[in-house]
């Protein structure tokens, strides 16, 4: 079964990005995250949904 929402530390190794550098496109509102407490978690829809729209700009 896929996971629902990853951690920080998987969302950017999926996207092959630093940890600091997923965490300066969630502050520039590029990707969102989920809050569950005081983590923060990616859902799999989201990942998709950014390259997807990364992946259409000329």
């Amino acid at each position: 079964m896929e996971k629902l929402l990853v951690t920080r530390k998987d969302a950017a190794q999926m996207l092959s990005i630093s940890v600091d550098k997923l965490d300066e496109l969630q502050r520039h509102q590029k990707i969102r995250c989920i809050h569950i407490g005081v983590r923060c978690y990616y859902s799999m829809d989201e990942l998709r949904a950014f390259v997807h729209k990364i992946g259409k700009r000329p």
